[in-house]
């Protein structure tokens, strides 16, 4: 009697393994592959800029460092944004 309820649960515990198997299997994609995401784009530093000063950033609310462009354009270096009404 005993060799039976050893035979019945190795048979039992082989078909749970098998059938685990075969649900893995038929759940995972074939061709998946691992996501990888991008390394964000690094901040340009001006290098074009003809000069620096310090106005004030309406973005961040206080007086920062900005550059001035040859285009007239200036920018904010901590905020990266632009300085309403141009450089003055």
């Amino acid at each position: 009697m005993n060799d039976r309820i050893t035979i019945g649960a190795a048979f039992l515990m082989t078909s749970l393994a098998g059938t685990a198997a075969i649900a893995r299997a038929w759940v995972t994609p074939t061709n998946s592959r691992p996501r990888v995401t991008p390394d964000p784009a690094p901040m340009l530093r001006p290098v074009e800029a003809l000069d620096r000063f310090e106005a004030r950033c309406m973005v961040e609310r206080r007086n920062t460092l900005h550059v001035r462009f040859r285009t007239g354009a200036a920018m904010c270096l901590d905020c990266r944004s632009p300085l309403a009404g141009g450089a003055k």
